[in-house]
C-alpha cells in the first residue's frame, strides 16, 4: 500500500525548495506607494507606511532594509520640514508678497523633496536595488 504523499512522481522530486531568504521588495514598494498617497491623505497613509517599515525592517543586511530606513527617515524629515514651514508661516504670514513667497517656496521645496525621494526609492525598489545612502537628507 502506497501513500499518495510519498509517491514516486518525478515532478515531485525535481521541485525546488523555497527559502525564506529570498525576500522580494514588495513590502518596500507598498511603503513607497503609501508614502506617495500621503500627499492626498494628510499623513494618514504615511503613518501606516512608517509602521510597516519599522515592522518589516530586520537585523540582517538584506537590500530591502535600506529601503525601510529610507522610508522611515523620509517620514520623520518631512514632519520636521512641515513643522519648520508652520513656524515660518506663523512669523511671516502677515508680510505681503515676501512672506507669502517664503512660505510658498518652503512648501514647494518640501513637496518636491518628498515626491522626489519617494519616487527614487520606488524606482530602486522595483529594480531590486538598495538605496546607496539611506541615512542621507536628500535622495540617497
Amino acid at each position: 500500500m502506497t501513500d499518495a504523499r510519498f509517491s514516486e512522481d518525478p515532478a515531485h522530486q525535481t521541485a525546488q525548495p523555497v527559502y525564506a531568504e529570498e525576500r522580494s521588495g514588495n513590502t518596500a514598494i507598498v511603503c513607497y506607494a503609501l508614502m506617495i498617497a500621503t500627499l492626498f491623505t494628510a499623513y494618514a497613509t504615511g503613518l501606516i507606511a512608517l509602521i510597516v517599515a519599522y515592522v518589516a525592517r530586520e537585523d540582517d543586511n538584506h537590500w530591502t532594509n535600506s529601503h525601510y530606513t529610507f522610508v522611515i527617515r523620509t517620514f520623520w524629515i518631512s514632519i520636521l520640514y512641515a513643522i519648520l514651514t508652520g513656524i515660518m508661516t506663523f512669523f511671516v504670514w502677515w508680510i505681503p508678497l515676501i512672506g507669502w513667497a517664503i512660505i510658498g517656496l518652503m512648501g514647494l521645496y518640501t513637496a518636491a523633496w518628498f515626491i522626489g525621494r519617494n519616487v527614487i526609492g520606488l524606482l530602486r525598489a522595483m529594480e531590486g536595488k538598495p538605496i546607496n545612502n539611506p541615512r542621507s537628507w536628500f535622495f540617497g
